[in-house]
């Protein structure tokens, strides 16, 4: 059954509506007073997209290359500068011109971070500090953006929330095994930084899971699944978080 409700989730998300276009009520009367009601409030959760004209687009490129670069360099205060230049334009762009920019970025922040295996050796303190300012606030800059376009879905914004979370607890139990306490304390730190910005209204878990549960609405009405099965599915990635070993204190906000 939990696999069934995944899937729901998942496939809403691929056929969600064209670019630009509002929210629908899948075939409810849309003169119901809680139809219009329920349309209203999902207005924040509106795609809306916009051409830009070939030298903005120029421009932004430019921006992200700097981000790139820098981001593949090290270079955690050149790769904040560049990121301070993003326009938020960023946030209505076409989604082909989006995944443009972005791509090779997200690419970079799985390989170097997400998905590879905690590193054993870094030549200081600072050097290991440097290694997870830079990726966390990478981790930070991907999300947010996910959010502010409104691409929220299980795959980007919670796999991005919940994967940090479980790289940085990686390198706290792996300091603390190895008796490296000076290193499992700069691991903390960021990992209870990291646990902050989950419980805070901007974690992409939170967002992700209250943006599933507005749309479920009409179909729980239809009785297509339940509020329960709803629930289930909106809190998959706080599950996948509970897991690995932290579970979210807004939990109570879905019952």
């Amino acid at each position: 059954m939990n696999l069934l409700i995944i899937l729901y989730f998942a496939c809403q998300s691929l056929l969600s509506p064209p670019e630009g276009s509002r929210h629908h009520a899948w075939g409810l009367n849309r003169t119901d007073a809680r139809v219009i009601a329920w349309e209203k409030s999902v207005q924040k959760y509106e795609k809306k997209r916009i051409e830009i004209g070939e030298t903005e687009q120029q421009a932004l490129r430019a921006i992200y290359r700097d981000i790139q670069v820098a981001y593949t360099n090290n270079q955690v205060e050149a790769m904040m500068q560049a990121m301070a230049c993003v326009s938020n334009r960023v946030d209505n762009i076409p989604n082909a011109l989006y995944r443009e920019l972005s791509g090779g970025i997200e690419d970079l922040f799985c390989m170097q971070f997400r998905a590879c295996k905690p590193r054993s050796v870094f030549d200081s303190l600072a050097d290991f500090e440097n290694f997870v300012a830079l990726h966390t606030k990478m981790a930070l800059f991907l999300g947010n953006y996910s959010c502010k376009r409104n691409d929220y879905g299980f795959v980007q914004t919670a796999w991005i929330e919940y994967g940090t979370f479980e790289v940085l607890k990686r390198y706290v139990d792996q300091f603390h095994d190895e008796g490296k306490k000076d290193f499992e304390a700069i691991a903390q730190k960021y990992l209870d930084n990291w646990i902050l910005h989950i419980e805070s209204d901007q974690g992409f878990i939170r967002r992700n899971a209250h943006y599933q549960m507005d749309m479920s609405w009409p179909a729980i009405e239809l009785g297509k699944i339940t509020r329960e099965d709803a629930r289930r599915g909106a809190l998959t990635g706080a599950n996948t978080l509970i897991k690995l070993g932290y579970t979210p204190k807004w939990l109570d906000e879905f019952k």
